[in-house]
């Protein structure tokens, strides 16, 4: 089952299934599925001890390639924030961490 996530650039509903990022190691990629809860719209769980966590930080933006359930719909690259990171054993996943996502609507970003 997917997750259904509103793009704040359109008025409609997209479906994402998994996104990736890159490490700040060469031609690494984490990927990862996105999830959703009644109370968070997005976010992911990462094992303790992953790689991912040593390169990311609350509050950093970091672009992110999405996928979508449909396979037909070509994967699409979003500025993506990373709202928390917290350790969390209430969705059922013992040792890992849960981060919060946030992607930017285009026409905010200030590029510097």
């Amino acid at each position: 089952m997917g997750n259904i996530i509103e793009n704040r650039n359109e008025s409609e509903l997209r479906e994402y299934y998994s996104a990736e990022f890159k490490l700040n190691e060469p031609k690494i990629l984490y990927q990862f599925r996105v999830r959703k809860s009644i109370s968070e719209p997005m976010f992911a769980v990462v094992k303790e001890g992953s790689k991912a966590l040593e390169n990311i930080s609350e509050g950093d933006i970091i672009n992110m390639r999405y996928y979508y359930m449909d396979k037909s719909i070509p994967s699409e690259s979003k500025n993506t924030k990373i709202k928390y990171i917290t350790k969390d054993s209430s969705i059922g996943f013992k040792d890992h961490y849960v981060i919060g996502l946030d992607i930017y609507p285009e026409k905010n970003l200030i590029v510097a």
